[in-house]
């Protein structure tokens, strides 16, 4: 509670009155503004005056929605679709970045090899490279930056709006609590003894998206191929985790958009195919180097060509690994 009053000179011994209207109850806009009396000022989301601003225009457009369609379960899928249309030139921008970037990530890996040994030519030749297929590095990461304060602003309104106190949804009875599709017998370490399905939802598409992204990916370093089966499992469940108590109402918002975000790269991964389609490998041996395109590339052997450019030749002994067998990977056109 915050009580300002105007400045007053007294003098010993003299009372001074000081007359407050004071407002007690749940901040809700239309309650507010309907005394006239500034009250709608209380309603606050944040103290940066920018992210106020985002977070009291979404709020403004739920309630807009609402009016429309008297559900508030309804009313956050509605704001995910026209949240996530409104976002959708910019993340459509960061998909393209990202698969312009994918798709040179062979020539990268063999700059990185050939100059390993003098950093500066390897970067001035991967921003040759970039300029050369005009190519922004931080092209994928711009867009989430511009979309960062809608998300924290959406998130705000979600979790602490009085408007879904109360409001049930499907199997849902409080949207401002967590789902509780039924109660556990006992308790969990951890999740204790109830039972949210929202989040396990949101975790099986977090996955498929995943598995999508990686698909759309190509990946010659066994490193990065490792770190990113390793990030396929533990990323949705670390996020599962993190919403598990949350506000069903905040859980649902974020399982619609990722299912929104998981069809736009299905249909951009039907959509557009990669330019690159002949990739360079290495192996002690030529079956060595096949099969080492074969499980990174993730393609049976079937739908490849492959091209000796040159056989191992072996060292001292005959001793295996003094020269690596180099080939040529091309991609087959689907029938």
């Amino acid at each position: 509670v915050s009580i300002k009053s105007e400045e007053k000179d007294f003098f010993s011994e003299e009372t001074i009155y000081f007359e407050h209207i004071l407002f007690f109850g749940p901040q809700k806009l239309d309650l507010l503004k309907s005394y006239d009396l500034g009250f709608e000022k209380i309603m606050v989301f944040f103290r940066p005056s920018f992210f106020d601003w985002i977070a009291k225009l979404i709020y403004k457009l739920m309630i807009l929605i609402h009016k429309v369609i008297p559900n508030w379960g309804v009313c956050i899928i509605v704001v995910s679709f026209v949240i996530y249309g409104a976002m959708y030139p910019l993340t459509m921008k960061g998909m393209m970045s990202m698969k312009k970037m994918q798709a040179l990530q062979p020539r990268l890996a063999k700059l990185k090899d050939e100059n390993k040994n003098n950093p500066q030519k390897m970067n001035k030749e991967m921003m040759e490279l970039y300029r050369e297929h005009k190519i922004n590095p931080f092209g994928g990461c711009f867009p989430l930056l511009f979309q960062m304060p809608v998300f924290v602003g959406l998130y705000q309104v979600l979790w602490r709006s009085v408007s879904l106190k109360g409001a049930d949804f499907l199997w849902i009875k409080d949207l401002s609590e967590p789902d509780r599709l039924f109660m556990l017998p006992h308790s969990l370490p951890l999740i204790g003894n109830e039972f949210n399905i929202l989040p396990i939802i949101m975790m099986v598409v977090m996955v498929f998206q995943q598995k999508i992204s990686s698909k759309n990916m190509v990946v010659t370093d066994p490193a990065q191929v490792a770190q990113q089966k390793m990030m396929m499992t533990i990323f949705p469940v670390f996020i599962g985790f993190i919403f598990y108590k949350f506000a069903s109402g905040l859980t649902l918002y974020f399982t619609f958009f990722y299912l929104l975000s998981t069809f736009t790269q299905w249909k951009m991964s039907k959509a557009i195919k990669v330019k690159q389609k002949t990739f360079d490998f290495e192996g002690v041996t030529v079956e060595n180097a096949i099969k080492k395109a074969l499980d990174l590339l993730d393609v049976p052997r079937d739908e490849v060509n492959v091209k000796v450019v040159c056989e191992e030749k072996k060292g001292l002994f005959g001793m295996e690994g003094a020269k690596p067998a180099k080939i040529k990977v091309t991609l087959k056109k689907p029938a």
